[in-house]
């Protein structure tokens, strides 16, 4: 768990001008890796994908511990590394709804063997928790987002969350079923399924936070995605391999591969990437409590709230 050790005083910090050396080894990527994917330069152009994403989050980490003095990677190295490993299968999970609706498909895929694709495409689908998540933090910066702690409160009672997951299972079966119709509940249904059962189970929720009026990690996560998903449209379009989309009724007015009115899914989509997130943490903090003879252990499981609870603090 993330640790009040972690936080201080709400003073700024003073902080030199430089920008911290991961954020350079950040943008050294990025310098190497974008060229290369968009030119197609053979070999490294066609794993370009993870170094371009991985030289984002270093740089967006390294702009929040210039802004916050504390980010990610400095609270908990470990917990960086697991937001890495859990977004696995957490994109796995869309990519087999996607079987469903089949509103995207990767060009160049049909090349690799089974066991290559489930690698590469593993390990490419491992940037997205820490991208959004870092993303989030740095627009939780903004001093607009920090007022929102006190915002309205919507509490729901036990009868309402039930029928919330109810709700998102039936989204389910309904993508099964009508996938051309309601291909648009891919980015609520596991929200509407999760986020509740997280509620109830006393584990970080987007509904948690509502319910004592502090709407900031709804704003900042939703639009941590939009902006993410901004990059990964724009380095997807000139990129090969690369994914294209078959979104029917929106296929106009497309910014890069992706319908202008897509966009708009990026929003839910990063509050799913809360929820999901959450979920797997707290599977992997009972399994740990299991294997330790069901004490606890020390430096416990990264958490979803990051820095969320504490935005407008600083070390």
């Amino acid at each position: 768990m993330l640790s009040t050790r972690h936080l201080a005083t709400t003073a700024r910090p003073v902080l030199p001008l430089r920008v911290p050396y991961h954020g350079g080894m950040g943008a050294a990527l990025i310098a190497v890796a974008w060229p290369a994917s968009w030119l197609q330069l053979g070999t490294l152009g066609e794993y370009s994908f993870f170094p371009l994403w991985l030289g984002y989050i270093l740089v967006v980490d390294a702009l929040v511990l210039r802004t916050k003095g504390t980010s990610f990677m400095t609270r908990d190295p470990r917990a960086f590394v697991a937001m890495f490993l859990a977004s696995v299968p957490l994109w796995w999970a869309f990519e087999g709804i996607n079987q469903l609706t089949e509103n995207w498909h990767y060009v160049g895929a049909g090349e690799y063997s089974v066991a290559r694709y489930v690698l590469v495409a593993s390990w490419n689908f491992s940037v997205v928790v820490p991208a959004v998540f870092e993303t989030a933090e740095l627009v939780g910066c903004l001093g607009w987002v920090r007022r929102l702690q006190a915002g309205p409160r919507v509490s729901l009672a036990a009868p309402a969350l039930w029928s919330a997951v109810g709700l998102g299972t039936a989204s389910l079966v309904a993508l099964a079923w009508w996938p051309e119709y309601v291909y648009p509940l891919t980015w609520v249904s596991l929200f509407l399924i999760l986020d509740p059962v997280n509620r109830m189970a006393g584990a970080p929720s987007i509904l948690g936070y509502l319910s004592r009026g502090d709407w900031r990690p709804v704003v900042a996560v939703a639009l941590g995605a939009l902006v993410c998903g901004w990059f990964w449209e724009m380095w997807n379009h000139w990129a090969f391999p690369k994914w294209e989309y078959d979104i029917p009724g929106v296929g106009f007015a497309r910014v890069f591969e992706m319908p202008l009115l897509g966009y708009g899914g990026y929003l839910p989509f990063g509050l799913e990437v809360f929820a999901g997130y959450s979920t797997l943490a707290a599977v992997a903090a009972a399994l740990r409590r299991r294997l330790a003879g069901g004490t606890s252990l020390p430096g416990g499981v990264p958490d979803p709230y990051w820095a969320v609870e504490f935005m407008s603090r600083r070390r």
